[in-house]
């Protein structure tokens, strides 16, 4: 049975549904992209765009996936997969340099001074830029460690982390170790200065 939709609702049993996915296209800079109206910048907010281009862009994608079904898909026992739509869909409308300057995003993201958890947000925010990488779970943990603060980072990347959820755990560990050390460093610093 063919899908008739953006996404198939008869997703493989090894990948997520689309519903349940993240299929790493943001709708309000790819309305933008799609309609030709803006140049897919996160500046732009979605309300910025006038109804009808959105409105423009939507029927325009709607008119491409259509196409798409009948003359790519025709044969009604081939399943298009959530991963096969985005891959197409990004190739029409996403222009290249585009692409590019999104990945180079992701690949230049480090944590700077947020947070562990603003850290991991923004990395699975702009991780869908770079599929390549993150499909392997290795490489897109050893990314997420290289990209923390030289502190947390030389106590992990020695160690071999299968997957992103084992390198945020042993983060977080450390992370809760480092400031324990500090606390307890600070309470022997006062209680060791006599009072003047």
């Amino acid at each position: 049975m063919a899908s008739y939709g953006w996404c198939s609702t008869q997703a493989r049993e090894d990948e997520q549904r689309c519903e349940e996915r993240d299929s790493g296209l943001d709708a309000g800079r790819t309305a933008g992209s799609v309609a030709g109206t803006g140049s897919g910048s996160s500046s732009s907010s979605p309300g910025a765009w006038p109804w009808w281009s959105v409105h423009h862009g939507e029927e325009r994608a709607d008119v491409w996936w259509a196409s798409m079904l009948r003359t790519r898909y025709e044969d009604s026992a081939i399943e298009v997969t959530c991963a096969e739509f985005t891959r197409l869909f990004r190739a029409k409308f996403i222009p290249e340099h585009i692409q590019d300057k999104m990945e180079q995003k992701f690949l230049s993201l480090t944590q700077g001074s947020i947070t562990v958890f603003e850290y991991e947000a923004r990395f699975a925010e702009h991780s869908k830029y770079a599929p390549h990488i993150v499909a392997d779970e290795r490489r897109k943990a050893k990314k997420f460690v290289m990209g923390l603060k030289p502190s947390l980072r030389s106590r992990l990347v020695a160690f071999d982390h299968r997957t992103l959820d084992e390198a945020l755990s042993a983060t977080c560990r450390k992370e809760r170790e480092m400031d324990q050390y500090i606390k307890e460093k600070r309470a022997a610093q006062e209680r060791s200065v006599p009072p003047f």
